[in-house]
């Protein structure tokens, strides 16, 4: 073949150099291998464009005549562009790797290089005469061809040093011939181009050929054991790093099998996957394997995952064959080390028929997460946080208690896209269970055991994933919406409690002067006391009629048909006013307590009940929050006990109330124990502890005194009146006991106080209901007899729609009067089985009117049941109540539950009035 011209080759290597940073069109990929970087390794760097300093250098330098001077020089020499002439035979020419730039390796006696032409009619074995100059390659010098033309034919090497993977990773041996030997793991075709994986002693290795050879079985090689001559080509990163080699060989001739493989692979002795990768000094362990099992997850074309009794196994495949789960797989394949189980790589599999699918083992992510359970069919919950986009497959990320994992899907099983799950929703995965290493092999951590990092479920199909609970319809945006309005209408109720704590003072102090002046601290001090309850049952009786109103509307309109957002706007609203109630109820106890009128009462009650009530309405704040609220009643604590059980929820629900709110992460905790017990008293010791913000030690005596807190100033994060934990503190001398604090900055603190209570043995019979217990329902009273006539007697409006709506509701018949003067005109007219009194009435109020009444039946000789339904409620009112000839007493703002138990009372009378003698 006669000389290529230097024209035209000079024409092609500037079309060349001048796409050099342009990204490659017609990229080859070949066998699953990016054959295009090893080239681009092998191309030159920057080339100076001709010119009269570039001739003038070239013109002084030493032309090169082999091809180990070029290969041995620096990179800061080959971009001198030394003159190259050499003879050398051709060991590798594929231009079907880029048209444009064709691998090419020549070997002459002293070495081999990579030589840069445009595209020429070579083949291996050919000797040339090429003209060119030195280049730096990506990684090492190469030649950079100006013309090359065939002088002849001549043997390719027959000699080449045999080396190993460790040796070809150093990068000396760049576009060399060189010897391996290894074993056969793949072969794979792809048109004219034939690669073959190989295992090395010590490390894997592909080696490539671009002439598929007629009549040749590369099959046959896999699992033989072979020696194979090529060129050495380097894979590297983009800073000119060696990340792996490659090698070319030009025909089949330059393999060599040294020990054949089993013409039968399928047909070797089944091996228990309990077996693999044990010691056994007779064993080869890179060759084949064969192994039998049930299929448990088939991605076809990827991954074949098979149980063989209780040990399972996962197998790297190319195969596409479709099998399902519940199949009997015969799996050749070569062992690889896996961090908790052996799998395998270059598996091929056959159906053997068809057993009961394996049954998937339920466990939770901690268990998974151990490795115990990897590549095994697993199955466990997990609620949805997000889908992981940047995955090739669809990926779904769980969480599972403090674990975080995620759900693989094979990509061809989800063509249609995952279903659009929303985050929150739980699910039950079946999938195997992939667990990721995290240990050091080297053995800095654990010894060299496989310590366990993450795992992942892979799925089969999207069957596989159950919902079992759908996310809440809360929003984000409606949580905020919500929270700005809770924050406002808290603000305003704040700002209230502020004005009236301020107005108090200042009426107090407005006393105080005045007794000064007087000189009578005594009459002085029983003054402002007796000033101060008049004040607070005041303020208390025109709180309390509103907030009847507010309650006792909301309540009604909860009662009605409304959409979602407005039941929630209701429902935000009715909480708001019992937070409130709450307020105006700690003032009230506080006046109670100084003033020496709280009695406590003394019942029998289950103490787990009572608790576990108290927590269940603190558990969704404790939730709201994130926080872990948790109740440990030890075993020796009695089951029944006598004494207040409305304080003693009282206070164990401010303490708890009070760190949930101080606490903003962690976990919030009741303890009960026996402190001290004797056959007539029993001291139980409770403890609430968090995890909150803490107090400093100087303000911890002070957080029990009256309007008082630990933080006191205008900019404090936290609200509150100061009043819950001086009434507890009252409330727990009451009972008997004790109570302090331990608390550190920043840690959190303990609550500590003690009560005397009584050992109780419960009245009713095991398992018998609680009659205090039986909720009193429209339904269950529908059915009881004898429907009441009810006088309502109430001079506001708004009670009166609320209190007459509460009873016709029930089926019961409502009269109004608006005062006292009226109510005894509608006794007059008719007969009613009950009246409802409003106390503070215009022209008679209800003690004037409940006397009248009781005057005219000394005539009559019956008793009309008459019960007081009023805005007073402080310490005495109901004993006034009682005492002015009322049957009973009920207190503003009335729920319909209360009312309607209370009305029960007097049912049995009207009935026995109404039926025959």
């Amino acid at each position: 073949m006669g000389p290529v011209s230097h024209e035209s080759a000079d024409k092609g290597l500037d079309l060349l150099l001048q796409n050099a940073d342009v990204a490659l069109e017609g990229t080859l990929r070949r066998n699953g291998y990016l054959l295009v970087i090893i080239v681009l390794g092998l191309l030159p760097g920057p080339v100076h464009l001709a010119g009269q300093p570039q001739r003038a250098e070239q013109q002084t330098l030493p032309t090169l005549t082999r091809a180990h001077d070029v290969h041995s020089l620096t990179i800061e020499q080959a971009v001198r562009n030394y003159p190259v002439h050499l003879t050398a035979v051709v060991t590798y020419y594929d231009k079907y790797v880029d048209p444009r730039r064709p691998a090419f390796f020549v070997s002459d006696a002293s070495g081999a290089i990579f030589v840069s032409m445009p595209p020429l009619p070579f083949e291996a074995g050919d000797l040339v005469e090429i003209t060119g100059l030195s280049a730096a390659g990506d990684f090492a010098p190469i030649v950079k061809g100006s013309e090359a033309r065939v002088i002849g034919k001549a043997p390719l090497p027959t000699t080449a040093p045999r080396l190993s993977l460790t040796e070809l990773l150093t990068g000396a041996e760049d576009g060399q011939w060189v010897e391996v030997e290894g074993l056969v793991h793949a072969v794979r075709e792809s048109g004219k181009s034939v690669s073959l994986s190989l295992a090395m002693s010590d490390g894997p290795l592909t080696a490539n050929t671009t002439i598929e050879q007629a009549g040749t079985d590369y099959e046959s090689l896999v699992n033989a054991k072979v020696r194979l001559r090529g060129n050495m080509a380097p894979l590297f990163n983009h800073q000119q790093q060696m990340t792996g080699v490659h090698l070319f060989f030009p025909t089949r001739a330059q393999l060599t099998v040294e020990e054949p493989a089993p013409a039968h692979p399928f047909a070797l002795p089944v091996s228990p996957v309990s077996g693999l990768l044990r010691f056994n000094p007779d064993t080869a362990s890179q060759h084949l394997v064969h192994i039998q099992g049930t299929v448990t997850l088939a991605w076809p074309g990827r991954l074949l995952c098979i149980q063989d009794g209780r040990r399972s196994l996962c197998a790297q495949t190319d195969q596409t064959t479709p099998v399902r789960p519940g199949e009997v797989a015969e799996v050749i394949g070569f062992p690889t080390i896996g961090a908790f189980t052996p799998s395998l790589t270059h598996a091929r599999y056959e159906s053997a028929g068809y057993r009961q699918p394996v049954r998937a083992e339920a466990v939770n992510a901690e268990q998974a997460l151990r490795g115990d359970h990897d590549a095994e069919l697993v199955e466990l919950e997990g609620q949805l946080i997000g889908q992981d986009d940047s995955a090739s497959d669809p990926t779904i990320v769980l969480a599972s208690g403090n674990y975080v994992f995620s759900a693989v899907l094979p990509a061809q099983s989800t063509a249609q896209g995952l279903p659009p799950w929303k985050k929150g929703t739980i699910f039950k995965i079946v999938g195997i269970c992939s667990v990721k290493d995290g240990t050091d092999r080297g053995g800095t951590n654990g010894e060299g055991f496989s310590i366990p990092a993450s795992f992942r479920i892979l799925l089969r199909t999207p069957q596989d994933v159950t919902v079992i609970k759908s996310p809440s319809w809360w929003t984000p945006a409606h949580a905020i919406a919500m929270l700005g309005v809770g924050t406002i209408f808290t603000l305003m109720v704040l700002t209230w409690v502020f004005v009236l704590r301020q107005r108090v003072h200042e009426q107090t102090d407005t006393i105080r002067q005045q007794l000064q002046e007087a000189a009578e601290l005594r009459i002085a001090a029983e003054d402002a006391n007796r000033a101060k309850s008049e004040f607070l049952a005041n303020m208390s009786h025109e709180i309390r009629t509103p907030m009847n109103g507010v309650l006792g509307v909301t309540h009604l309109l909860l009662d009605t048909e409304l959409n979602a957002e407005q039941r929630e706007y209701a429902g935000l609203v009715e909480s708001s006013a019992d937070s409130l109630l709450t307020v105006i109820n700690d003032i009230l106890d506080f006046s109670k307590i100084d003033a020496g009128k709280l009695a406590l009462e003394s019942i029998e009650f289950n103490l787990r009940d009572g608790v576990a009530a108290s927590i269940k309405m603190l558990a969704l704040r404790a939730e709201q929050k994130g926080l872990k609220l948790t109740c440990d009643i030890h075993a020796e604590v009695p089951e029944w006990v006598a004494g207040d059980l409305s304080r003693l929820r009282q206070i164990i629900i401010n303490l708890i109330g009070n760190a949930i709110k101080f606490t903003e992460c962690g976990e919030v905790g009741l303890s009960i124990g026996v402190d001290s017990r004797t056959p007539a008293a029993l001291l139980l010791h409770f403890v609430v502890a968090d995890t909150g913000v803490g107090i400093a030690l100087e303000k911890q005596k002070l957080i029990f005194d009256a309007f008082s807190q630990a933080d006191g100033s205008t900019a404090r994060k936290f609200g509150g009146t100061g009043l819950g934990l001086t009434i507890c503190s009252r409330l727990v001398e009451l009972m008997g006991g004790k109570i302090w604090v331990e608390s550190t900055l920043a840690r959190g603190s303990s609550f500590h106080f003690t009560a005397s209570l009584r050992e109780a043995i419960p009245v009713e019979a095991p398992g018998s209901p609680r009659s205090s217990s039986a909720p009193v329902t429209s339904q269950t009273v529908r059915k009881r007899a004898k429907k009441l006539r009810v006088l309502l007697a109430e001079d506001n409006a708004v009670n009166q729609k609320i209190a007459s709506r509460f009873l016709e509701k029930e089926g019961h018949h409502v009269t109004l009067a608006s005062d006292g003067r009226q109510a005894l005109a509608a006794l007059e007219r008719e007969n009613f089985d009950v009246v409802l009194m409003d106390v503070q009435m215009p022209e008679m109020d209800g003690f004037e009117a409940t006397a009248a009444i009781r005057a005219q039946e000394r005539d009559t000789g019956k008793r009309q049941p008459i019960i007081a339904m009023t805005a007073h409620a402080m310490a005495g009112d109901r004993e006034r109540c009682l005492a002015a000839g009322m049957d009973d007493y009920i207190a503003k703002p009335i729920s319909a539950r209360g009312l309607i138990e209370l009305l029960e009372e007097f049912r049995g009378a009207a009935q026995e009035e109404a039926s025959p003698a």
